[in-house]
């Protein structure tokens, strides 16, 4: 076997142990990946009319008064839906609370956006987790 050939054998042997839950896989894969995002959606929330039309990963949220955070996908849909899809492969740091610190800080940077026509976006937050 030469070496072109050992190489690519040792990248299929990298990939047949990386999953979605691999943040950096998941990054990847999922980066402008409007159909990926599509399907992962609609096989949550059961719908087959969700329409995505913005996908960004590991989207920093900053906060000037505490903690920031990093979503793991950040999704809109033709509706101006927005989603965050966090992707944790163990329960360790996965708690309702860092949820709703994900959740309140993804508010306040699309409120301060949109106060001004005292409209409120829906936004929806998964947490996707792998259990044994």
């Amino acid at each position: 076997m030469n070496t072109a050939e050992q190489a690519h054998q040792q990248d299929l042997e990298r990939l047949k142990s990386l999953r979605y839950m691999d943040d950096d896989f998941m990054t990847i894969c999922l980066a402008d990946n409007f159909e990926g995002v599509e399907l992962i959606l609609r096989i949550i929330l059961g719908r087959e009319d969700i329409k995505i039309k913005s996908v960004r990963t590991q989207e920093p949220l900053k906060n000037l008064q505490g903690r920031s955070a990093v979503l793991d996908v950040h999704a809109i849909d033709s509706t101006d839906k927005e989603f965050d899809v966090e992707i944790q492969r163990s329960d360790a740091g996965a708690g309702a609370k860092r949820a709703r610190h994900n959740s309140s800080l993804l508010d306040a940077h699309i409120l301060k956006s949109v106060m001004i026509q005292r409209i409120f976006p829906t936004v929806m937050l998964f947490s996707l987790r792998k259990t044994m």
